[in-house]
């Protein structure tokens, strides 16, 4: 089929059809060509927005919801690779350590140093932690009480609202 001389052109036609209204609509109402152009417009048009946004199946979230309640925690996966990169880490260190004397005997020398020096460490921190007690027990406690408060409803707020009892 050719278009006759009366058909529109086609950038009218679409502007029109676009308009919903207009002479060339007219036309493609009575003509089978300008109709048939129309027809597969609107065909085009459809297919084109239904690829640009398609629509999920709607048994999709049922899908996903059984696949995750069968597949078991990638825990054991998680915790292999955690304990091998540890080990290895250990290893090398330690390689290290060994393979160095003066590394080795720095080492010696401050675990030597903390246990001698650990004990008046404590005894410290002990006795200026009862001078602050005696001082500022209301503030201290306070600002305990604050700091826990804080953190218990931060982790409260992290961990969302409780199971209800059916799902309990």
């Amino acid at each position: 089929m050719t278009p006759t001389s009366q058909c529109p052109e086609l950038e009218v036609l679409f502007t029109e059809l676009e308009l919903g209204e207009g002479p060339s609509l007219e036309h493609a109402a009575a003509c089978a060509l300008c109709s048939a152009v129309l027809e597969e417009h609107r065909q085009l048009e459809k297919d084109l927005y239904r690829l640009a946004d398609p629509l999920p199946p709607p048994s999709l979230v049922v899908n996903v919801m059984a696949r995750v309640a069968t597949a078991p925690p990638p825990l054991r996966r998680e915790l292999w690779a955690g304990v091998s990169i540890l080990a290895v880490s250990l290893s090398v260190g330690l390689g290290l350590l060994i393979s160095n004397d003066r590394a080795l005997s720095r080492l010696g020398l401050a675990l030597a140093s903390l246990v001698s020096d650990g004990k008046a460490l404590a005894l410290d921190l002990a006795n200026g932690g009862s001078a602050l007690w005696n001082i500022a027990a209301g503030p201290i406690t306070a600002i305990l009480l604050v700091v826990l408060s804080v953190c218990l409803f931060g982790l409260k707020r992290l961990a969302g609202p409780p199971p209800s009892l059916t799902e309990a």
